[in-house]
């Protein structure tokens, strides 16, 4: 046991790599740590690091494994379409919401400090100062002053709100507070009619529900006659122009009005649009901004919703509530399906994608077996079939190909099998012959072949079967073999080739036939004779360079069976010292130009008239030459005797 317990203790620190394995080192050591007695905030912190970033690998490995790449990118569509446009609709219904209730208490506040302004005129228009304080009673706050001059600034028509000293007896020394005021010019001086501002700041306050933060800031020079906006109200007809308020960084005083809301998370309070109101130091005729910003939430929105014992839910309520809640509910529930279902689409096509490029990449690796099953009926799908249709045709065509391959290794065997059967003219050591032949496929139907006989004479024989390729080169060497059987010594060429046409119409239908030049030929002496059945002429070349045709008659091997015989003859003679007797079949005389034109007996007899020192050779380069490089038509076979 201990020691299967140190194999497998060897065996796992080999198998650690730190760069790999660091993150499951913290865990292991830190949760340890962390926990009671030892509870160390340092081992604690190190388990964390540990174990978020084991987390993000997991999270890498389910994206580079479980998540197709394909689907990413469709992923991010869907996110793009779809998320986004819920996340940009909600927070410009919250940004809208905020702006409006922002309006609602701007557009009450301002509403309620018109009206009070309108009130001041009013009272300022009456003549004693009992008969002002009785239009401005409801109000409250209200007071009469009169002044010999007026600050600097001021005018003798002034209406509005200013910031002056506090009117409150119990007030500290130096104490500000805001007001309306209305100037009245009179006889020896000035009325001075001052209204309360402090329940603005109250109304302000129940239309936000929270506390209200006022700050009074010097507004900047000009600013009021160089921007204003200009605004169209319901009646086209009518413009007005709203300046635009702008104060100073410098805060000259600041206070609140209420308390400050509770709250957290959905019902964390947060601050309205701030409002602005132009105010004047009354000291000094300075014009300043009033800025008051109202503290709201939820909660004290939905104040009025809740019940208690003055307050209670209407049925018009209830029914907007639920109504609410219903688009709400069925908002969300569709836009979950959506996802949903796009999540789903996004998989489904993502697989297909990725199954094509498995596909793909294990054809591209030689699996011609590979296949991918189509899922639906979409262009993938339709992609899918394609690719199992060229996978299968490219399984056939490979299965074609081996079957070609192994063809062309047996017509090579073949080949080199029929190459054996040629005589090898260095075994039999006779200078005076010359051969060779060039096959038009991978087998020639063409033959030649020597026979010394016991005489020292020498039996020749070059034939060409009907045709090319295997079956004719299988019909030559049956030939061969036919001949190899006959006594060709007391046998003369007639006899010979009798006897073969004999055999061969025997063995083989009339459509198939052979030509051949047969005969004897004696090196020492030069005596030689032959028989042409159906071949084409030969020709003699005297060593002065004298070329003669030889045509015997005769008629084609298989063509008859009876006339044979009849239709040879034979041709005989001798060759003086540097004659050359040359055999040849029709692939060389058929050999073509690129312009399709037959090289020609003629063209042959043309060149044998010339100089030469190797016949066979000039012969095969002048061909090669003619065809320029163009592959045969047909077998090309040259035998040439010389003494």
């Amino acid at each position: 046991m201990l020691q299967r317990a140190k194999d497998l203790i060897r065996r796992g620190w080999a198998a650690f790599r730190f760069r790999r394995h660091w993150p499951w080192v913290l865990v292991a050591l830190g949760l340890p740590l962390a926990l009671k007695p030892v509870d160390s905030g340092c081992a604690a912190f190190l388990a964390w690091i540990g174990a978020l970033v084991l987390l993000g690998r997991a999270l890498r490995w389910i994206w580079d494994r479980l998540l197709f790449r394909v689907s990413r990118r469709l992923w991010m569509i869907l996110a793009l379409m779809s998320v986004l446009p819920v996340v940009a609709m909600a927070v410009m219904l919250m940004a809208l919401s905020w702006l409006g209730l922002g309006a609602q208490v701007s557009r009450s506040t301002q509403q309620t400090l018109a009206a009070w302004e309108e009130a001041l005129r009013s009272a300022n228009g009456e003549a004693s100062d009992a008969a002002a304080l009785q239009v401005l009673r409801t109000y409250g706050g209200a007071w009469v002053d009169h002044a010999r001059q007026l600050p600097e600034g001021v005018d003798a028509s002034f209406v509005g709100m200013v910031w002056a000293d506090s009117h409150d007896v119990d007030a500290e020394a130096g104490r500000k507070d805001t007001y309306l005021r209305a100037v009245r010019k009179e006889a020896g001086g000035y009325r001075i009619l001052s209204l309360n501002l402090g329940v603005l700041g109250d109304r302000a306050q129940a239309l936000a529900g929270g506390q209200v933060v006022f700050q009074l800031t010097p507004r900047k020079e000009g600013r009021e006659r160089e921007e204003k906006l200009q605004i169209k109200t319901g009646d086209r007809r009518r413009d007005t122009e709203a300046p635009i308020l702008v104060g100073q960084r410098e805060t000259l005083a600041g206070w609140t009005k209420g308390q400050a809301l509770r709250g957290s998370g959905l019902f964390a309070p947060f601050n309205l649009p701030p409002l602005a109101f132009p105010i004047v130091d009354w000291t000094t005729g300075r014009p300043m901004v009033l800025t008051a910003t109202p503290e709201t939430n939820l909660y004290a929105l939905f104040a009025g919703f809740r019940s208690g014992d003055r307050q209670a839910l209407s049925e018009g309520t209830v029914k907007a509530i639920v109504v609410v809640s219903l688009v709400l509910m069925g908002l969300l529930m569709a836009q979950a399906v959506a996802a949903i279902l796009g999540l789903v689409l996004a998989w489904s096509l993502g697989r297909a994608v990725n199954d094509l490029h498995g596909g793909v990449k294990r054809l591209s690796l030689g699996d011609f077996s590979t296949r991918i099953r189509p899922r639906g009926r979409d262009q993938v799908a339709q992609l899918s079939s394609a690719f199992n249709e060229m996978a299968g045709r490219l399984q056939a065509a490979a299965t074609e190909r081996e079957e070609r391959l192994r063809m062309e290794e047996e017509l090579r065997v073949a080949r080199e099998v029929q190459m054996r059967l040629l005589p090898d003219l260095e075994a039999l050591r006779m200078p005076s012959v010359r051969a060779a032949i060039l096959p038009a496929l991978e087998v020639a139907g063409d033959y030649y072949d020597l026979f010394p006989l016991s005489d020292g004479s020498l039996a020749f024989l070059i034939l060409d079967v009907s045709g090319k390729g295997t079956s004719a080169a299988f019909y030559a060497a049956e030939t061969k073999g036919v001949l190899s059987a006959l006594d060709k010594q007391a046998l003369g060429p007639l006899e010979v080739a009798d006897r073969l046409n004999a055999i061969w119409c025997q063995g083989h239908a009339r459509r198939l036939f052979l030509t051949l030049a047969y005969g004897t030929f004696h090196p020492r002496t030069g005596q030689y004779q032959f028989v042409r059945a159906g071949h084409p002429p030969a020709f003699l070349r005297g060593a002065d360079g004298r070329v003669a045709r030889l045509h015997p008659r005769g008629l084609g091997v298989g063509l008859s069976a009876t006339q044979f015989k009849a239709s040879l003859e034979l041709c005989e003679g001798v060759l003086d010292p540097g004659d050359s007797l040359i055999f040849y079949t029709d692939g060389l005389s058929e050999a073509q130009a690129p312009d399709a034109s037959f090289y020609g007996e003629d063209r042959l007899e043309a060149l044998l008239a010339g100089p030469s020192e190797d016949l066979q050779a000039t012969i095969l380069a002048d061909v090669m030459a003619f065809t320029q490089g163009r592959p045969l038509a047909d077998d090309l076979t040259l035998l040439i005797l010389k003494r």
